[in-house]
């Protein structure tokens, strides 16, 4: 490896790590956020066990009980757990530090994600430790493939990433001092998530899985969770390049974007 890329590794790791130790500082205060999830998982088992009992079957969609439940609270760890970065953006706009961070010694949006996968560790660890006793006392152990485990954090990293980039709107909309654009921006994923917590992709019709599985929502979300509780290396190697493809895409587009953003930069305050 050679030096450049280490030191680049080096810098924007211990932006990571840095967070993470302010996160784990107010933890308490985190966990208390978080304890909503076990009141949520509670309702995905009696809506899920009824469902499985309606029909008098153990397998639906090729998940038993045990690991559609936890299909749902891994799906929601990364959920819930996603950094929020326009209103960060905004803020710096609004009291114009945005001045001195876009000059200092670092990319202004890989230096974000890198802070924003602190909170974003913090978070989905809490969430995963409360969820996990309900889903254990009421549906039991999952079958999780140990060895697929790395490459299941994997996709979910990349997964993460994908989310961010997919932000490329709310960065322009954020440099240009406004969050209005956010909210109409998410509107839709926010409306496809609530219909994924009732309908995973797989229980689509067959028609809508194939549009589904190749969209930024099923890629960070679903099938990183999916991978979780039922792991095929031919179905990770299916997710990791349709992955790769949607990096490519969304960091030209993120690239092009902030450059023009950044030339209509207009800052307030400082």
């Amino acid at each position: 490896m050679n030096l450049p890329l280490q030191n680049t590794i080096r810098k924007y790791g211990t932006i990571t790590l840095t967070n993470l130790q302010n996160q784990l500082a107010y933890a308490w205060d985190a966990a208390s956020r978080s304890v909503m999830i076990m009141l949520f998982m509670f309702i995905f088992v009696q809506l899920w066990t009824a469902v499985y009992e309606n029909k008098g079957t153990s397998t639906i969609a090729g998940l038993t009980l045990a690991n559609t439940i936890w299909y749902f609270l891994f799906a929601e760890m990364v959920e819930l757990g996603k950094f929020r970065h326009d209103q960060t953006i905004s803020d710096e706009v609004k009291d114009g530090s945005i001045a001195y961070t876009l000059v200092r010694p670092y990319n202004y949006l890989a230096y974000h994600f890198a802070n924003g996968l602190g909170e974003t560790a913090v978070k989905m660890v809490l969430i995963f430790l409360l969820g996990a006793p309900v889903a254990l006392y009421f549906a039991g152990w999952p079958t999780v493939y140990l060895p697929g485990l790395p490459a299941t954090l994997l996709v979910l990293l990349l997964g993460l990433l994908i989310d961010f980039l997919h932000g490329q709107h709310d960065w322009a909309d954020g440099l240009c001092d406004g969050r209005h654009f956010f909210a109409a921006a998410h509107l839709p994923e926010a409306n496809l998530h609530s219909g994924r917590a009732a309908h995973p992709g797989g229980f689509l019709p067959g028609w809508l899985q194939t549009i589904a599985r190749v969209l930024p929502f099923n890629l960070t979300t679903y099938a990183p969770a999916k991978l979780f509780v039922a792991f095929s290396w031919s179905q990770f190697g299916q997710l990791l390049a349709w992955q790769i493809g949607w990096l490519a895409l969304l960091s030209l587009l993120l690239w092009r974007q902030y450059r023009w953003a950044s030339r209509r930069l207009a800052v307030n305050g400082g």
